[in-house]
């Protein structure tokens, strides 16, 4: 009999999880652009952020409920961050928080999909709670490229990188005080579990620097469609009659 309190990635569950958050994405995308007038849209948005809102604030209650542990349980991981930045974009539509919701939800926050570290099952409210906050953060930069019409560009990136040039600013220190490693960038003590894929990056604080050179990679990655989109010439079709 299958133990629903614990959760192992890369099986049957891993993969129904992120199929049914892509499907919930796609379904909070085609209400948002099949509804009439920007008045049902901007009611789509908000509900959107107004969820998103209280999801952040019920997902560090549950987390915390047994006391909070300064070395996990503080809202500093960037997806924490992102979780609170993405729906107040939705809400505000500042183009410095859609900066930073498209670059990490669309190469931070899926790294979450791909590499999961969450341990608790279906039984747990935990999982229920990890996964709809990453949808979250990735629904909303999907939402603001396929409903709102965002498109990235260089001024995009440099807002982005400032965004997380202040995560950094107050994550490092926080980190080297509490010896935690809040945005995977620390040196946690020995029984402190490190990401496998972050822990194959060397030891620190090699890997520190390491996991910021392969984000703003990542963001260049992810800026590169709509560079080469924008640089693209517009060919016009000939007239019928030409020759």
């Amino acid at each position: 009999m299958r133990d629903w309190s614990v959760f192992a990635p890369y099986g049957a569950l891993h993969l129904a999880s992120v199929i049914g958050c892509l499907g919930l994405i796609a379904a909070v995308v085609r209400i948002g652009r099949s509804a009439g007038g920007k008045n049902a849209e901007r009611l789509v948005r908000r509900s959107i952020a107004v969820f998103g809102l209280a999801e952040w604030a019920i997902y560090n209650v549950v987390w915390n409920w047994r006391g909070i542990d300064v070395h996990e349980g503080l809202p500093l991981q960037l997806c924490d961050v992102a979780g609170l930045v993405a729906p107040l974009a939705l809400l505000t539509l500042d183009r410095r928080l859609r900066a930073a919701v498209y670059f990490w939800g669309l190469t931070l926050t899926t790294q979450a999909f791909i590499q999961p570290t969450l341990t608790r099952g279906p039984a747990d409210l935990l999982f229920w709670c990890f996964w709809i906050a990453h949808t979250v953060i990735l629904g909303c930069a999907v939402y603001d490229l396929v409903v709102l019409g965002f498109r990235p560009g260089w001024p995009d990136l440099g807002r982005a990188l400032a965004v997380s040039a202040a995560y950094l600013a107050v994550v490092v220190p926080v980190n080297l005080l509490l010896s935690s490693n809040y945005g995977y960038i620390g040196n946690p003590p020995p029984g402190r579990a490190i990401p496998p894929f972050v822990a194959l990056l060397g030891p620190w604080p090699q890997r520190a620097f390491v996991v910021v050179a392969l984000a703003v990679l990542a963001f260049l990655l992810a800026l590169a469609p709509w560079v080469v989109r924008l640089r693209a010439p517009s060919v016009t079709p000939a007239s019928p009659g030409a020759t």
